[in-house]
């Protein structure tokens, strides 16, 4: 069963890393009032709207699940990242499209509906909402009733699926109904394809692809171009290779996730002693590192705090050495994009703290070769 970070309490998103402080230690007092909370079903699942256990043992980091029996998507691991990235690229389409406007996620609709991301303007409501591939129907039919009822302008959205397969999920025939144009977000490279289908002749009849980054709504739901990507013959192959530096982008970020949850697992059992990054790595500004000649160590540049990190020595013979410290370096790439990406203040910090620590006690390179070696496992 799949571990959920976050929970709707009182009408309000609530994380279960809030129990720890930013030592990574137990709020007792409001870690034994939630499990008080947990026993009395307050705790409720954003997307299902069913109850919630609150899990906060000694050994892993605090965390909600269903009920056994549960068919909620978030019980699949696989479904709730893709239903979290989903989630993350709408709340940012909809902060670029009315950054003055109030957008609210998990908004509550009716009773335990709710809409991933509701955005407020001075004369009506835009809903967006991510229609997995495992999504029941009746709910679903549902909720779109209910977003129409309510007066609310509703904006679909659906797993990119892959070339070939014109053939629509029974989900995507129903929102072909009220949204005759599908729009499929393929996270993974930044692109929404555009898809027309003709339910009478169950074909796709059309069909386009844009960036994320040209892409607004407008205030009638209806996406607006910066630039349309056209399929110009002659930059198919610097097209070509923005895909394969793309794919191996993602694939990095992929493989140092995967070794952070290697690393991070030793620190469940143990206190964590608290770093600054001065202590662990030489920091050097970016417009500074780029005048000099010369650093001595491996350095990695961090986006989040727009530095280079000059890191410390590994042990081990010279090719472990050079080995771990490729991987540490995707290591380092995949934890850049979380702390740009990751909003909660206190899950921010702790995350820190967690890479501060492997940087700092990780210095044996076979133990950064054995979380390479995990990443891999994890990967096939």
């Amino acid at each position: 069963m799949y571990e959920c970070t976050e929970a709707i309490f009182y009408d309000e998103i609530w994380k279960a890393a809030s129990l720890k402080d930013e030592n990574g230690n137990y709020k007792q007092e409001l870690r034994l009032q939630m499990k008080k909370e947990s026993q009395k079903n307050r705790f409720i699942c954003p997307e299902c709207g069913e109850s919630l256990i609150l899990n906060a043992g000694n050994i892993r980091q605090p965390y909600f699940s269903h009920y056994a029996g549960s068919d909620c998507v978030l019980t699949s691991k696989e479904q709730a990242e893709s239903s979290r990235q989903m989630r993350y690229r709408m709340l940012l389409l909809a902060k670029s499209s009315f950054p003055d406007s109030d957008i609210r996620e998990y908004a509550p609709l009716e009773g335990n509906m709710r809409s991933q991301i509701l955005i407020s303007l001075p004369d009506r409501k835009i809903a967006l909402n991510y229609v997995s591939d495992f999504v029941k129907l009746e709910p679903l039919e549902k909720k779109n009733a209910c977003i129409r009822e309510k007066g609310i302008l509703p904006v679909w959205f659906t797993p990119f699926r892959a070339e070939g397969r014109e053939k629509l999920t029974t989900a995507e025939y129903l929102i072909s109904a009220v949204q005759p144009v599908l729009k499929c977000i393929d996270w993974g490279r930044q692109i929404i394809y555009m898809r027309e289908y003709d339910r009478g002749a169950d074909r796709i009849i059309w069909e386009n692809c844009y960036s994320l980054e040209e892409l607004r709504l407008d205030e009638e739901g209806e996406f607006v171009c910066r630039e349309q990507i056209e399929p110009d013959e002659s930059r198919l192959p610097e097209r070509r290779k923005e895909e394969k530096q793309q794919e191996e982008k993602q694939h990095r970020l992929e493989s140092g996730r995967c070794a952070a949850g290697r690393l991070f697992r030793h620190t469940e059992n143990i206190t964590m002693p608290v770093y600054n990054p001065d202590q662990v790595v030489m920091r050097v500004p970016r417009e500074e590192y780029l005048h000099q000649d010369y650093f001595y160590g491996q350095a990695v540049y961090l986006e989040a705090f727009d530095e280079y990190w000059i890191l410390k020595k590994l042990k081990g013979e010279m090719r472990e050495r050079t080995a771990a410290g490729a991987v540490r370096e995707m290591f380092l790439e995949y934890a850049d994009y979380e702390l740009l990406h990751v909003q909660e203040k206190e899950e921010k910090e702790r995350f820190l703290r967690q890479v501060l620590w492997a940087l700092e006690e990780v210095r044996d390179s076979k133990e950064w070769l054995k979380a390479a070696r995990q990443s891999l496992l994890t990967s096939n």
